[in-house]
């Protein structure tokens, strides 16, 4: 990793690294929520866009488990994803991955990482290469927080037609929240 460089416009300030890191959590105890609310035949059943609440749970953990790999490294890479079928197929497995991340966010040197600049690689087009670009430890918490909502969204959907009454802010933006309490 290197320290912060050209894209930085400055420190991150304690109170926004909290924030980040209060959204990452949210998301994460979203995924929590649902676990302990569906059973294991919700969980794999497919909805009629042929996708699945734990393929969406997988996902949405394993761009977690990227962006901590790629801090270790100084580069994240969210095509090395491991597509691992058993958080996919079984809730257990599912909760033990994500009580596995909670932990490494709890863990986290918040001293120390925010600001840390970092290479992201992911494909963005089927037919060329993957994608290299610069970013931050905050950018990549705060895209983690808006990839999570946007499956929690969809998850949202397939449990409800499941017949599941989940919160009503489930997979909401926190600007959508902000929105409608006004």
């Amino acid at each position: 990793m290197k320290d912060s460089g050209a894209i930085n416009s400055g420190p991150i300030s304690g109170q926004s690294i909290n924030q980040l890191v209060a959204g990452c959590w949210h998301c994460l105890r979203q995924c929590e929520q649902l676990l302990e609310l569906l059973n294991q035949d919700s969980y794999t059943t497919h909805a009629e866009t042929n996708s699945t609440i734990g393929a969406h749970v997988r996902h949405i953990l394993e761009r977690y488990q990227c962006f901590f790999a790629g801090i270790q490294t100084g580069v994240i890479d969210y095509d090395a994803r491991k597509r691992d079928k058993s958080i996919e197929s079984n809730i257990e497995a599912a909760s033990f991955a994500l009580t596995s991340l909670s932990r490494r966010i709890k863990s986290m040197d918040l001293a120390k990482l925010p600001g840390t600049t970092m290479q992201v690689r992911e494909s963005v087009h089927p037919e060329s290469p993957l994608a290299e670009i610069p970013s931050t430890f905050d950018r990549e918490l705060m895209g983690l927080i808006s990839h999570s909502t946007h499956h929690l969204a969809i998850i949202a959907l397939i449990a409800k037609s499941q017949g599941y009454q989940l919160p009503e802010d489930f997979g909401k933006a926190a600007s959508t929240i902000v929105f409608e309490r006004r």
